[in-house]
């Protein structure tokens, strides 16, 4: 579409991501101010495997940035447990959990409360200064109107309301980091924990305290080395879901 002089690139809503399989379902959770996509290609896989997937969107991801003002992490936790309890609904007695970033924060959030099988967790941050957090949304903000085809200065001038976020919602969002982290001793089930070489080091730090501080049995820890924080949409994709199959067909003996 083009206006004035410019061309505007219309972006599509994200939309959930459901692929009914067997009575195996992983509930798999994508990352802060991203949406399904991160999780596209590792439900396609497993699906073909023969497992139920499902991919629920956060509240304000995949859409306009604004979109994100609305809602907090209280509410993208509640649409995790409304997704969780949507499978059990569905009649789902085994579920696996697979999360990416604040995804794998849900996941092990879920994990202390609920009785699943197994749970993969990638690019986990232990803890998240609120800056930084804000900065997340500052920045997609940025990148999603410059998609859209906007001038710098229409950007600039959209992006006021980001830049005056208070901190509040996001002193939350990292209280709910290490709340969650207290309480990794409440997980005795199998997991599994990827990082990004690439990535922040803060991530490759972080896996290493959630694997010492899990009761489980089963746990494995590992780094790929050509992935940075979004693992399962770079180079080592395929490798990384080969490595998931691997873990969940091993860990669904026990």
């Amino acid at each position: 579409m083009r206006k004035g002089s410019e061309i505007v690139v219309k972006i599509l809503p994200a939309k959930e991501i459901y692929l009914k399989g067997n009575e195996h379902a992983i509930l798999l959770l994508h990352s802060f101010t991203s949406h399904t996509r991160d999780m596209k290609k590792v439900a396609t896989v497993l699906h073909e495997k023969g497992y139920t997937c499902y991919a629920p969107l956060y509240r304000g991801h995949g859409s306009i940035p604004e979109q994100l003002l609305q809602y907090n992490v209280d509410d993208w936790w509640e649409d995790v447990v409304n997704a969780h309890r949507y499978l059990i609904n569905e009649g789902y007695q085994r579920i696996t959990v697979i999360g990416l970033s604040i995804g794998g924060i849900f996941t092990l959030k879920l994990a202390q409360l609920e009785r699943l099988e197994q749970i993969i967790v990638l690019s986990v941050p232990v803890d998240k200064e609120p800056e930084q957090l804000k900065q997340r949304i500052i920045d997609y903000a940025y990148n999603y109107k410059k998609i859209e085809g906007k001038s710098e200065l229409q950007i600039s001038n959209e992006l006021e309301i980001f830049n005056d976020m208070p901190l509040d919602a996001f002193i939350a969002f990292q209280k709910f980091i290490k709340e969650t982290m207290k309480h990794l001793d409440n997980i005795a089930i199998p997991i599994a924990i990827f990082y990004g070489e690439r990535d922040d080091d803060l991530y490759s730090q972080s896996a290493e305290v959630i694997y010492n501080n899990v009761n489980s049995d089963v746990k494995r820890v590992r780094g790929f080395e050509k992935s940075k924080h979004l693992m399962t949409l770079g180079k080592d994709q395929d490798e990384i879901t080969r490595e998931m199959i691997e873990f969940l067909t091993m860990t669904n003996l026990y």
